[in-house]
């Protein structure tokens, strides 16, 4: 059947995985995110109190995550055991008689990615910006901590062999995700593997990275972390890899001469925590190996573009990403000049390797 997420398609389901009667009272689509639909559902069980999910699909055409969705519900599902805050999975629909657009459900956790006066630069909010980027590098410390090899989360990771094999498994993933793509080539994506590889930092230790931080990417109440969310990006690697994608949380705040917060200082307030040390040329390293990763992803839309129900999410993907992260790579290794970094700020990357 053709899935539209309607609350009359969406009851049987509800009533068959979560074990009663389902009356769905609403369904409203959440217009931020680039890589997946994410709908709230509210709804009723046999008569009872309402209640609330979110269900998470791919686009119509496909995802722009060359991961799978079933990987990103199986992260969710091994994390209910482990001592971080992150929604509670409930169930995964992926039957062909039911729906043609498999899906997963999890608990909507009460908050807001969004923060009241966070981005009013006003010195009054600086205290609440530090206070909040401090919440969020400590649950982090708190992912690093976790065992990954007892959740069994190697079974659907990438693992490395050893801590210098960190950032070449993450090299080699991609590269084999860009080859499995067969879309059209791009010789650059190999230069770039082979150049990061020639460059690649050991790891201190293996530890579970979630990918994809910061201010909107998270759940909070009352200026704490609710939920960690967004974890399609999620890998086993080095913890600076988490450091290179903080969107929001790492701006430099100065006043009357003196720095506030900024990449240093998150890295120190880090190390205070967890007595692992990452320089912020570890950082870049790992924001460009983010840009490969981004390149890839933008390939994958590319591919997704031949259909007619492409989302123009997927057409910006597609073109602009897929221009900048090549023209960051190249820079980085000398094949072009550098750009202005209003143009890729908003991938939260820095290009100067010397």
């Amino acid at each position: 059947m053709t899935m539209r997420f309607t609350p009359d398609e969406l009851a049987p389901i509800l009533s068959r995985h979560l074990g009663g009667a389902a009356t769905v009272l609403s369904v409203e689509s959440f217009a931020r995110g680039s890589s997946r639909e994410t709908r709230f559902v509210r709804y009723r069980i046999d008569g009872g109190p309402e209640r609330e999910l979110v269900l998470r699909s791919d686009f119509p055409a496909g995802s722009t995550d060359p991961n799978p969705l079933d990987l990103e519900y199986f992260i969710y599902d091994r994390l209910n055991a482990a001592d971080i805050p992150t929604a509670r999975a409930l169930f995964r629909e992926d039957d062909p008689a039911r729906t043609d657009r498999p899906f997963y459900a999890r608990e909507k956790i009460e908050g807001d990615w969004n923060i009241p006066h966070y981005s009013d630069p006003d010195p009054a909010y600086d205290d609440l910006r530090i206070a909040i980027a401090r919440e969020h590098i400590a649950t982090l410390a708190r992912v690093h901590a976790v065992d990954w090899q007892v959740l069994g989360l190697g079974e659907r990771l990438p693992v490395p062999r050893d801590g210098a094999d960190a950032a070449p498994s993450a090299l080699r993933h991609a590269r084999d995700q860009f080859l499995g793509l067969a879309t059209e080539p791009i010789p650059l994506v190999l230069e770039a593997v082979e150049w990061l590889s020639d460059h690649a930092p050991p790891a201190d230790r293996l530890c579970l990275c979630k990918g994809t931080n910061g201010y909107g990417e998270e759940v909070f109440r009352d200026g704490r972390i609710a939920a960690l969310s967004d974890w399609e990006e999620v890998s086993i690697g080095d913890a600076a890899a988490d450091f290179a994608f903080m969107q929001g949380f790492l701006v430099d705040i100065e006043r009357d001469g003196h720095t506030l917060w900024g990449l240093q200082p998150a890295l120190d307030y880090y190390e205070s925590l967890t007595g692992l040390h990452i320089t912020p040329e570890k950082v870049q390293y790992y924001q460009l190996v983010r840009s490969l990763r981004l390149l890839v992803m933008a390939h994958n839309s590319a591919a997704s573009l031949r259909r007619p129900d492409a989302h123009i999410r997927q057409g910006w993907t597609a073109t602009e990403v897929l221009h900048l992260t090549k023209h960051i790579l190249a820079s980085a290794m000398g094949m072009a000049p550098p750009i202005p970094s209003a143009r890729f700020g908003q991938l939260n990357i820095s290009v100067d390797m010397g």
